[in-house]
């Protein structure tokens, strides 16, 4: 039986003085399975408020992130912490996220659990790395790329993606109007909300 596709979905520079192209590229078999099985199920629903006071902050930071389109909907995958912040847009304007511990027992610099070093293995494959390096590295490296078979997006990928990001495109403009005079008030506020929902986060199997 043959899967539903999931591909990343990347802007690569091709030519300084032309626009990014719009690329995308099948998600490997073992990531693949990582997000449908141990991601996909431990995500809640996230409201409107609650994605402009928490996970939009990341934008505004150097945090790494990678777009993932699965059926209709978009997976942001950003190296955040406790390991990785997931939402999941929509096309129906709804939102759900997840936070997952990353399986280094020092990421970011944190003290490491006795969970953590019981549970990591330094061989293993790093599946939430992945999710996020992968395209992000593929953006800015034409043979990585290649490695990573890429080719320009097709109609149908593009159509999704933009409707997909039709709703939080609509929120943007509503932050805008709301914390433009105070950012720096809402992005710490966001951070902290961040924070505080994500807490440990999820060790996933």
């Amino acid at each position: 039986m043959s899967r539903a596709k999931m591909q990343y979905v990347i802007f690569g520079e091709e030519d300084s003085e032309k626009e990014p192209v719009m690329y995308a590229a099948p998600v490997p078999d073992d990531d693949y399975d990582f997000l449908q099985h141990e991601l996909i199920p431990t995500m809640r629903p996230m409201s409107d408020e609650e994605y402009m006071k928490g996970p939009a902050v990341i934008l505004h930071t150097l945090a790494r992130f990678s777009y993932i389109l699965f059926k209709d909907d978009l997976f942001w995958c950003a190296e955040w912490a406790p390991g990785l912040i997931v939402v999941r847009l929509s096309p129906d304007a709804t939102f759900a996220w997840t936070a997952l511990r990353s399986p280094h027992p020092e990421f970011g610099g944190r003290k490491p659990a006795k969970k953590d070093i019981a549970l990591f293995d330094e061989d293993a494959e790093n599946h939430q790395y992945n999710l996020v390096f992968d395209a992000w590295d593929a953006q800015f490296d034409k043979q990585k790329r290649s490695w990573g078979s890429f080719v320009p997006a097709d109609r149908a990928t593009r159509r999704k993606y933009l409707a997909a990001l039709e709703h939080v495109n609509s929120l943007g403009k509503i932050m805008e109007r709301r914390y433009s005079k105070s950012f720096d008030k809402w992005a710490d506020k966001s951070k902290k909300n961040l924070e505080k929902w994500a807490g440990e986060g999820i060790r996933a199997s």
